[in-house]
């Protein structure tokens, strides 16, 4: 290897300057491809947190409306019983 060097030295730094440059090549790749693995997971991301509010707002919402009936039956049954005891029908 020494003796390649010593005999061609143009030719030696042409090699290792095309193969640096495959490198840089490669490592620029490699870096656009991890930005945009980066954004995907980041948009997903965003999407799930977007899905997760929504699905807590209508288990919110549910949550209510059963709450809600549950006092309705609740009153009625209060009220049935009150007018039984009074005897009204």
């Amino acid at each position: 290897m020494e003796q390649e060097i010593n005999e061609d030295p143009k030719a030696n730094l042409e090699r290792t300057n095309m193969n640096l440059d495959r490198l840089l090549d490669k490592a620029d790749k490699n870096h656009g491809l991890l930005r945009q693995m980066a954004f995907h997971h980041w948009a997903r991301n965003m999407s799930a947190k977007a899905r997760i509010k929504n699905l807590k707002a209508k288990l919110r919402k549910a949550t209510r409306t059963a709450k809600e009936a549950n006092e309705q039956d609740r009153l009625r049954i209060l009220a049935d019983a009150s007018l039984a005891q009074h005897g009204t029908p």
